[in-house]
């Protein structure tokens, strides 16, 4: 039996090329707006959406962009209600074209790689566990913001401030669990991947989430702010530069985000390589 997104791709591909594109513009340019009005992206981030949302639509089809959609929707949504200024990370509540580009090239890439490569099926896998470590790890950092027991650190398991990467929770290793799992019950949903295809995108999802709190204990850069204390802003609220404490300085968040997702679609695609 065919998935509503298989009908839709089927008269989607029926008409002209001209008509395809205007309606995937259109979409896009809702998303766009709407996230301009609710403050979610910057103008920056607002482009490279779209860039990405193109390729995703016009590569991956109806099924993939849903996942792509409700990946943004639900991070947008659960950063704007947890979020606020006193938290330690690099940047503000609107996501920039850096962090946009961090969570979404990784899943296009696989789109790609499904285009021109000989294993199309694996390579559309690899994309959904991209997708699911990016939601996975939103959620664990979000929802482990509102944990009452402090982070500790996923390598030496002493308490480290909220908000500082490489740092774990129960309750955001939970949320990361399920937002993976969730992810690819939707993929399987809207694009029909068999359950044991299910399990190896929730499991790379959760995976790549562990292994974005394990660079940001290891090589991602810190910083000590005025007070001693450990941040990931290089500036202080005054301009001035804060003084790198560990990490290499070229691995920032951004950084981290964007090779955690090339992590989570490496494991995806060689269990299903070998399977």
């Amino acid at each position: 039996m065919r998935s509503w997104t298989d009908i839709l791709d089927e008269r989607l591909l029926s008409l002209p090329p001209y008509i395809r594109l205007a309606i995937i513009l259109l979409a896009l340019g809702v998303m766009a707006f709407i996230s301009w009005k609710k403050k979610f992206l910057t103008l920056s981030g607002i482009i490279m959406a779209i860039v990405i949302g193109m390729v995703v639509f016009y590569i991956g089809g109806v099924s993939c962009f849903v996942m792509l959609l409700f990946f943004f929707v639900s991070s947008s949504v659960i950063e704007k209600l947890v979020r606020n200024d006193d938290r330690i990370g690099k940047k503000g509540g609107r996501r920039d074209m850096a962090q946009v580009a961090a969570n979404g090239v990784p899943a296009a890439l696989m789109l790609i790689l499904s285009r021109v490569s000989p294993f199309p099926l694996e390579a559309l896998i690899a994309f959904a566990a991209a997708i699911a470590e990016a939601e996975a790890d939103t959620m664990a950092s979000e929802i482990g913001m509102l944990s009452h027991k402090d982070p500790v650190s996923i390598i030496t398991f002493t308490k480290v401030p909220k908000g500082l990467s490489g740092g774990v929770t129960v309750l955001g290793t939970i949320a990361s669990l399920v937002a993976s799992s969730v992810m690819a019950l939707l993929f399987m949903g809207t694009a029909g991947c068999l359950l044991s295809e299910a399990v190896i995108i929730a499991a790379s999802g959760l995976l790549g989430a562990l292994f974005d709190s394990f660079l940001g204990a290891t090589v991602q850069v810190h910083y000590r702010d005025k007070t001693g204390a450990l941040t990931e802003r290089p500036y202080d609220g005054e301009g001035n530069r804060n003084e790198r404490a560990r990490g290499m300085k070229w691995i920032d968040n951004d950084a981290v985000n964007f090779l955690s997702g090339l992590f989570s679609a490496s494991i995806a695609l060689s269990l299903m390589l070998i399977r």
